[in-house]
């Protein structure tokens, strides 16, 4: 993952992109939450360096917007018209201060904003805190983090020497577990393979980096699995191991039954068993009745085999993570064709 910048993502690009308009207009409030990449404000001055020159700021705890600025714009005790005139550009990282301290900002961000519309032009201020002030635009980070550009930062560090099925589930199950927490995505993929089928181990060597906030991440709100696992939520955590599982392996799965068939159609026929379960062609028969049916073709090894498929397809259609000891053994199938 060295050199890899998740400001490069789809919704990291635009959301950049977005920001150089409302610069020209007086600048902006930008908000973020816990899925924000790291390095917001390092990355909206580089963002900004071919167009503006972007000077930062961070304001002290009590300390008056107004004073900061001009000392900012090397205009100390100038007017707030002034401070507009002279055209600088301020990134103000105020995210560290107290609500009292956000409300003088507000204030004073609403002055700006009006020096700014009487005069047509000027400088702009890049606000990283919360705030609502009318007249200045909002920048917001939240909702904007989308599965595909997780997907991308998993495909991104997956190991290009670990198989095709298992770089699959690795990238799967990242995106599935840890939706908006690009580091642990990054990490998981890269873990051992009795990680990837059994990802509760690490989690808890990883335990203490827990981030508490609730972001949302795709169609609803999304918890970090760290948080999951330290508030107790395993069943949160296991439902979302079993949904990457299933997107996989069940395709996988049925590939092997196919080829069973394929290879064994002249063993197979319909028994009343089947017939009673409704069903009605060979192509049909499901992986335990193929098991039952083959049981004088298949060598030992291969019946087990065949036995830790059903048990993988009766666990994914039942809503459970795998068993690693059957996947073990259902991988060992090979077909010579």
């Amino acid at each position: 993952m060295r050199g890899a910048d998740p400001w490069l993502l789809p919704a990291a690009h635009q959301f950049l992109a977005e920001v150089e308009p409302l610069v020209w207009k007086g600048g902006a409030i930008v908000t973020s939450d816990a899925s924000t990449p790291s390095g917001l404000a390092d990355r909206l001055v580089s963002h900004l360096r071919d167009t503006v020159t972007v000077e930062r700021l961070a304001p002290r705890p009590g300390e008056l917007p107004l004073a900061a600025l001009g000392e900012a714009c090397g205009l100390a005790g100038a007017p707030m018209a002034q401070l507009v005139a002279s055209g600088r550009v301020l990134l103000v990282e105020a995210q560290h201060l107290a609500p009292a301290d956000l409300a003088r900002w507000a204030h004073a961000l609403s002055d700006f904003a009006t020096s700014f519309a009487k005069a047509g032009e000027g400088g702009a201020i890049l606000f990283l805190g919360d705030a609502r002030v009318p007249g200045i635009g909002q920048l917001t980070w939240a909702k904007r983090l989308r599965r595909a550009d997780s997907m991308i930062w998993a495909e991104y560090a997956v190991p290009s020497e670990r198989n095709d099925l298992l770089q699959r589930m690795a990238v799967d199950l990242a995106v599935e577990l840890c939706g908006w927490r690009l580091d642990l995505v990054a990490d998981l993929v890269s873990q051992r393979d009795e990680d990837i089928l059994d990802p509760l181990g690490w989690l808890r060597r990883r335990a203490d980096e827990a981030v508490a906030t609730t972001p949302t991440f795709g169609k609803g709100p999304f918890a970090c699995p760290l948080d999951l696992l330290n508030r107790g939520n395993v069943t949160e955590l296991k439902h979302r191991i079993w949904k990457s599982q299933l997107s996989v392996l069940f395709p996988w799965i049925e590939g092997h039954r196919q080829k069973l068939i394929e290879r064994y159609r002249k063993h197979l026929y319909l028994d009343e068993h089947l017939r009673g379960l409704g069903v009605v062609n060979v192509e049909d028969i499901e992986l335990g009745g193929l098991r039952r049916q083959l049981t004088r073709v298949l060598v030992r090894e291969q019946a087990d085999q065949v036995a830790a498929l059903a048990n993988l397809r009766n666990d994914l259609a039942h809503r459970k993570p795998i068993n690693v000891r059957d996947f073990a053994l259902a991988n060992q199938m090979r077909w010579d064709d």
